[in-house]
């Protein structure tokens, strides 16, 4: 009778046994869907990180890519200059040539001149003091300064010396012939990077270039109280020397410890020292002791007067003729 009733239990509940592995599979099917969800998820989201970062490196690429046209564009006007250069260097060395053979036969040629007319003594002096006697080395030392080289004039560039010579002005006498609208309509060709640069006095500092009066070039550029750019590039070539203002030392005979000395005194300036007598001096380097009796003050106050006067090359010129400052 027991055996009979669970079995009778057994059948009225049969659907159980057929419900169970629908749930079963279920309860698998959605365990499976969620795991392929996350990692649906984890690859789109992945997905849109190369993207992001394919669409960075190609912002990368046109970058390079225009950097290198730029590159390719400089490397060419470097070529250009450096053919400038070579063909500049060979006319040079043609000119030193004959320079040194005309400088042979002026010398030889010279007892001769002083046998028929020799020069009073006074004369000689006077000749030295004129500044006109100093300016022969203005000539060499210049002649570093090549008139194809624009970037002298404040506001031009590599870049913009580039286009100004594509534009057919290759040299300050080109430059120097330009009106502010030409240059204007020259640079609105190349966007509006180009259109806001000013060129209002470039063809007058070319002028200042092509006349080689470089003290009117250097005024010119310090107009605005800015370092001058023409002086920069004299420095850095070798045709000027660099002093800080009033360094005393800028006076040939004139060493550190002097300097300290004069300092102490109360000349600390250029142009203090122009104003101050031989005699001062003097005795300022007397009362110092004898390790300054070999310093001889006697060019001291002209030298500054010239450094004061921001007259460099013809400092330079009397420093050449110097020796330790006599």
């Amino acid at each position: 009778m027991i055996s009979l009733n669970i079995l009778m239990d057994f059948c009225s509940i049969w659907w159980l046994w057929w419900l169970l592995p629908f749930l079963l599979g279920w309860l698998f099917g959605r365990a499976l869907m969620m795991k392929w969800k996350t990692m649906y998820e984890e690859t789109d989201a992945e997905l849109r990180q190369l993207k992001k970062k394919h669409s960075g490196l190609e912002t990368d690429l046109q970058d390079c890519e225009k950097s290198k046209h730029e590159l390719r564009s400089d490397l060419a006007v470097q070529k250009g200059r450096i053919s400038e250069m070579e063909t500049k260097i060979d006319e040079l060395s043609k000119i030193e040539d004959r320079d040194d053979s005309i400088t042979k036969s002026s010398l030889a040629a010279a007892p001769m001149v002083a046998a028929i007319t020799p020069p009073a003594k006074d004369d000689i002096n006077e000749k030295v003091e004129e500044p006109v006697a100093l300016a022969k080395p203005k000539s060499d030392k210049y002649a570093k300064l090549k008139s194809t080289n624009l970037q002298i004039i404040e506001g031009i560039g590599p870049k913009m010396e580039s286009v100004l010579k594509e534009n057919g002005i290759s040299t300050w006498a080109d430059l120097s012939n330009q009106s502010q609208d030409d240059l204007q309509a020259i640079l609105n060709k190349y966007g509006d990077k180009y259109k806001i640069i000013d060129p209002s006095d470039w063809a007058v500092q070319a002028k200042f270039a092509n006349n080689a009066d470089w003290e009117g070039l250097i005024a010119n550029q310090k107009e605005d109280g800015s370092d001058s750019k023409a002086e920069k590039l004299m420095v850095k070539l070798g045709i000027i020397k660099q002093w800080s203002q009033n360094d005393l030392k800028a006076i040939e005979g004139i060493g550190p410890k002097t300097a300290e000395l004069l300092v102490a005194s109360g000349i600390d300036t250029w142009e203090a020292l122009a104003n101050a007598s031989v005699e001062k001096i003097q005795g300022i380097l007397d009362q110092a002791g004898s390790k300054f009796k070999l310093a001889d003050p006697g060019t001291w106050p002209r030298q500054a007067r010239l450094a004061a006067d921001g007259k460099w090359d013809e400092l330079t010129a009397l420093q050449d003729e110097l020796d330790g400052g006599k």
